[in-house]
């Protein structure tokens, strides 16, 4: 396991030192800010509800649940379990980089909650429509998928902890969907 962690640290400090541009300074602080995305929030909010009425509605709660359920998981109990400082806080990494944006007190690095509940919303409402229009995953999954690699680049997560989050909010957002398909498929006709 040691030999792992050392691995995501140099990793993470590699990406530190060769792959930031003046243009990556300014967008990934940006791309990372979830406040960025409220108009994308409401737009599909406003799309499902719109053409899919009743059922959009549905998709909308289920795909809240996912998020509190994958926010939970990632905060309350993986943070908490594993205790791994963020990069940004650990000593001997924080000397080799500058980070992005101000560090302070963020709590734990392991897994990424950004990364968590991005995984989770967007898959979550992916897989509603996937039989239909399976072009919806590749968005999701790469929207997604930026916002989690934007927290590596400012300094606040190791790249494991966005792979850890990224799991949880998928596994999350497939139980869901298992769930639904099994027991209310009624419900979400679209």
């Amino acid at each position: 396991m040691e030999t792992i962690i050392q691995l995501d640290q140099h990793f993470f400090i590699w990406i530190q030192q060769h792959c930031h541009t003046s243009f990556m300074d300014v967008m990934m602080p940006w791309m990372r800010n979830k406040y960025s995305w409220f108009p994308l929030y409401f737009f599909i909010i406003a799309i499902l509800m719109l053409k899919y009425k009743w059922a959009g509605a549905r998709i909308i709660f289920v795909a809240i649940m996912c998020v509190v359920i994958s926010d939970t998981l990632s905060s309350h109990v993986m943070k908490p379990s594993f205790q791994r400082l963020r990069p940004c806080e650990e000593p001997s990494v924080a000397a080799q980089f500058i980070p992005s944006i101000e560090c302070g007190h963020r709590g734990f690095s392991f897994t990424s909650s950004h990364a968590a509940n991005h995984f989770s919303l967007a898959m979550a409402i992916a897989l509603f429509f996937y039989r239909r229009n399976k072009w919806w995953l590749l968005p999701a999954i790469a929207w997604a998928g930026a916002i989690s690699v934007a927290q590596v680049y400012v300094g606040v997560h190791y790249p494991l902890d966005i792979v850890g989050g990224a799991l949880i909010g998928i596994s999350v957002a497939f139980g869901a969907h298992w769930i639904i398909k099994h027991y209310f498929s009624r419900y979400f006709n679209l």
